[in-house]
């Protein structure tokens, strides 16, 4: 059989595609091939060149993974050693914040209680006055934000100072004392059994690597427990993806003495708030000083290259971060209490920045005109005018170790103060994925806010549009497109708007440059998909979840199904997200599954 026909052959029925394992005449070649066949990168995404490929099958390894055994225990000891002075460290400055938490007894206090109203912005502008309306903050209130943050802000930046000031004298010890350690670049994603997201971690680490991905991953287990209920996961999968496992709960257990109040403190101030501070927890604790942060549902659609870290723009900011949909409501007094001093002029025109030439150039704005005229958060010196997306960000934690700890100060302080603050709500969900931005912004400390929109990937049916993903744009591009069209239209009247700006994007395929897709409604679990009628209709109607885009096509939904047949269906992975499902890999429920509902859908799929 001809080569191409052999292959040909094996797409058609993708069950067997491993087969082809055990014929040793054709592994070579299928090794060196699969990015194009599997990757679902068409001729109109960038061609992988034969360094590349080599770096998706042997991309850069932990330093355990590449070394004699004598190394990789004295790895194993650093490792542990660094992870002790991290773990203790951290509690270190769980403590330190604990000392200026916002008062409850004030919060709580019947007189200085918020009032929400519902106020209604008017001609589609979020005004001063509109954000002042929503909320009404008794004085009392303010003032003791305003001490608390005051009080951080200052331990915060005391702290950086004694870093700086060790780090250029002898007294580099003293640093070293103060920072987590860590080195390298790497990505970091944070899992859990029962949600499934160690599952969609395993996944998109997969398909990071057929991206030609070769940054090294560590997923984040909250618990021991979740660890053991994907134990093959992290053991067998995730090593062979230069990926590992680490367990926050080991880490901060390590260096936990048995003083019952130092226990009660790790729980109360750690553990009741896990969900809101994770995020940083999870930075903090990993093992690279540059963060790439993922969610799990998120999957890479280009190669992550060590040399994004080296670009100037990275060096100048350290710190990436991503739109989502909505216009910020963060309120002003989020500003007063943080001391951030608004310019009576205008930084962005309808969302979209200005040059530091047209700043000079804008005139001054009456107060009348800065209450009721003119976005707020198009003024000058104000968050980004979009919100945060949560799903990604690139963070050098060294430059930002500061960020992250306010940020973290901004959860412990959250649902009472500082959710309310930056969202304008009382009970937004996902409000802490705005206090990254604005613990920087309060800081002072430099990072760049991507310009490109995101775009809704999904699929029509029966007349009706399904947003299924979230798609984001590389940075790098973001800002040399942005340079461009700032050159080009910068003087022009009524062209420097955010929405004349995503025109201009997107009149060219070449100025966006696609980097995540956050798919996450529904999320990468096959085995619901099928069963609850998502993709196969009851009248038995097929739907592609991602649609087509100048930059891929149907073959990566194709890629995307037969990486998670290839784990469940041939492999028989025991994981929490299929056992839940089917029990043991010895299931006939599995068998039945993976032989008849997946093979009809990736047969349908494929074609």
């Amino acid at each position: 059989m001809a080569m191409s026909s052999l292959i040909r052959s094996f797409q058609r029925r993708p069950g067997y595609a491993y087969a082809a394992a055990s014929l040793i005449i054709v592994i070579l070649y299928i090794l060196f091939t699969q990015y194009s066949l599997d990757s679902g990168y068409s001729s109109k995404s960038a061609i992988i060149d034969a360094n590349q490929r080599k770096n998706y099958l042997f991309p850069q390894k932990f330093d355990d993974e590449t070394s004699s055994d004598s190394t990789k225990r004295l790895n194993k000891a650093v490792r542990s050693k660094n992870d002790a002075h991290n773990s203790r460290l951290i509690k270190e400055y769980f403590l330190e914040l604990a000392k200026f938490h916002v008062s409850d007894k004030v919060l709580d206090d019947p007189e200085n209680q918020l009032e929400f109203t519902d106020a209604a912005a008017s001609h589609n502008l979020i005004t001063l006055q509109y954000l002042q309306s929503k909320v009404n903050i008794p004085k009392k209130w303010i003032e003791e934000v305003k001490s608390k943050h005051q009080q951080v802000s200052q331990f915060l930046k005391d702290r950086i100072a004694i870093i700086n000031k060790s780090s250029k004298t002898q007294e580099q010890n003293a640093a070293a004392d103060l920072m987590f350690r860590a080195s390298g670049n790497g990505a970091v994603m944070i899992g859990g059994a029962d949600n499934d997201d160690t599952w969609l971690a395993l996944i998109s680490t997969r398909l990071f690597r057929k991206a030609g991905g070769i940054l090294p991953v560590e997923v984040m287990l909250p618990t021991k427990k979740d660890y053991e209920k994907d134990r093959e996961i992290c053991d067998k999968y995730l090593p062979q993806l230069n990926a590992r496992c680490v367990i926050i709960e080991d880490l901060l257990n390590m260096e936990l003495s048995s003083n019952v109040e130092e226990r009660e403190f790790v729980h109360k101030y750690i553990w009741s708030n896990f969900n809101n501070v994770k995020r940083e927890i999870a930075i903090l604790l990993s093992s690279f000083e540059n963060v790439l942060y993922l969610t799990p549902q998120n999957v890479m659609l280009k190669p992550m290259e060590n040399d994004v870290f080296e670009k100037q723009l990275y060096k100048d900011n350290g710190f990436f971060i991503w739109n989502d949909y909505g216009l910020r409501h963060t309120l002003s007094a989020f500003y007063e209490v943080s001391e951030i001093k608004i310019g009576n002029f205008k930084g962005k025109e309808f969302g979209l920045p200005l040059t530091e030439e047209l700043i000079k150039e804008s005139k001054e704005l009456t107060p009348d005109m800065i209450r009721t005229q003119v976005n707020f958060h198009d003024l000058a010196n104000t968050l980004p005018a979009k919100q945060n997306d949560a799903s990604e960000l690139i963070i050098n934690k060294r430059k930002h170790l500061t960020t992250l700890l306010l940020s973290l100060y901004y959860n412990l302080n959250g649902e009472k103060v500082y959710y309310i603050l930056l969202t304008g709500s009382p009970n937004d969900i996902y409000a802490s994925k705005e206090t990254l931005t604005a613990a920087a912004h309060a800081l002072e400390n430099s990072y760049y806010s991507i310009n490109t929109d995101v775009d809704t990937n999904g699929y029509w049916y029966d007349n009706e549009f399904h947003g299924v993903s979230m798609l984001q744009y590389d940075p790098i591009v973001d800002s040399y497109s942005y340079d461009a069209y700032m050159t080009k239209f910068g003087h022009r009247k009524g062209k420097t708007t955010w929405s004349n700006y995503q025109k201009w994007l997107q009149a060219s395929s070449e100025r966006r440059s696609p980097m995540f897709l956050n798919i996450f409604n529904p999320s990468l679990k096959p085995i619901e998909l099928i069963k609850k009628n998502i993709v196969k209709k009851d009248n038995g109607d097929r739907v592609r979840l991602i649609s087509d885009t100048p930059y891929f096509g149907g073959e990566f939904e194709s890629s995307i199904w037969r990486v998670m047949n290839d784990y469940i269906c041939y492999l028989n992975l025991e994981c929490e997200y299929v056992n839940k499902h089917f029990g043991t890999r010895d299931d006939n429920a599995r068998k039945e599954f993976c032989e008849s509902e997946m093979k009809e859908h990736l047969m349908w799929i494929a074609n």
